[in-house]
């Protein structure tokens, strides 16, 4: 691997090439994410414009705040109390070194 390096660092013209290579793949990756990032923000702002035109003649349904909390209630029972779960119990930390024999 280092004798690589060193041809690599010892021709100029290869160690220019392949940085200019870099560079370009690098320019592309940028390219296409610039892209995605542009197209999903005129998606958004088209929903958005779309939803605020036509909100008088299609209004959003109203939400029944009697059946949320019929929902809240029905899910109660399987809502987690504590929403700090872990595997370990009684703050017990896992050993690093755990092995599968037991400890003397």
């Amino acid at each position: 691997m280092e004798e690589i390096l060193e041809q690599i660092l010892s021709h100029p013209l290869l160690s220019f090439t392949l940085a200019l290579l870099c560079v370009l793949l690098l320019f592309a990756i940028l390219k296409g994410l610039i892209k995605l990032v542009m197209t999903a923000l005129i998606l958004v702002v088209l929903y958005f414009g779309y939803v605020s035109f036509l909100q008088d003649d299609y209004p959003l349904p109203k939400i029944d705040d009697d059946l949320v909390d019929q929902w809240n209630e029905w899910i109660e029972p399987y809502r987690s109390i504590d929403l700090n779960v872990t595997l370990f119990e009684d703050d017990q930390v896992p050993e690093l070194n755990m092995t599968d024999t037991p400890r003397e």
